[in-house]
């Protein structure tokens, strides 16, 4: 019965994978801080940043990639339309190659393309946008970028109530999903995090893998399982425990 499961056990579960995301969008947040440092600075100068001013970045957008807690696979700022001086569409993005090495992520941003990275248009940048909180997508397989099985997190950048962008970082779903498992573990039911979509993220049994879409698979109420909301943003995650034995 729900009422015989140990409540404590999700909630504790709950609590770690909320920790992990707040270590994520801290980061976020510190880029966003400097982003609207340098915002600042130029509105002095009465002119908008260009592409050079964007060099403090750098340091931060580092530091997060060299994160031990995580492997991010990717971060930066990705800009709107317009908000450079020298370039009409700006991702100030770097990323870890397989050498280990970090290096700055070349797109395609010519409009007339086949090849055109259209990131206005995807979720990771429109949901921030739209809802000014911050959002966590996927996974999906990035094709126009890293064409690896991703969880892009990102956050929103407001000026004087002006959207110019987003902060953001991938992180490939393999180097994630251990951290999350290990979370899940300390539930001695079967316990899944799901994503908005109904979507696997994470499972604490071999019964469902990463990836898998279960919207509808699990009837809750009948099973008398329950559900933990995690930390609060657009994208809705969340640990649902099943009343079946880990073991």
């Amino acid at each position: 019965m729900a009422n015989e499961m140990p409540a404590n056990e999700l909630s504790q579960c709950a609590t770690l994978i909320n920790a992990s995301i707040r270590n994520v969008f801290k980061g976020l947040n510190d880029v966003s801080a400097q982003v609207l440092s340098i915002w600042e600075h130029s509105r002095c100068k009465t002119k908008r940043p260009g592409q050079g001013d964007l060099k403090s970045l750098r340091p931060i957008i580092r530091q997060i990639l060299n994160s031990e807690s995580v492997k991010f696979h990717g971060a930066g700022v990705v800009f709107a339309p317009g908000e450079l001086e020298d370039r009409e569409m700006h991702l100030e993005w770097w990323c870890r190659t397989q050498k280990e090495e970090i290096q700055p992520l070349m797109l395609n941003l010519n409009s007339h393309s086949d090849r055109f990275y259209d990131y206005l248009h995807m979720p990771w940048y429109t949901r921030p946008q739209q809802t000014r909180r911050p959002s966590i997508d996927g996974p999906f397989v990035d094709l126009y970028g890293t064409e690896q099985y991703i969880v892009a997190f990102s956050v929103p950048i407001f000026f004087e109530d002006r959207f110019i962008g987003v902060a953001a970082a991938d992180i490939s779903l393999h180097s994630l999903e251990p951290l999350l498992v290990r979370s899940l573990m300390r539930v001695s039911n079967e316990a899944l995090l799901l994503n908005a979509e109904g979507r696997v993220l994470a499972a604490n049994t071999p019964s469902w893998l990463a990836g898998d879409l279960i919207r509808g698979a699990l009837n809750l109420d009948k099973e008398q399982g329950r559900v933990l909301s995690l930390i609060d943003t657009s994208s809705y995650w969340s640990v649902v425990e099943r009343p079946v034995p880990r073991f």
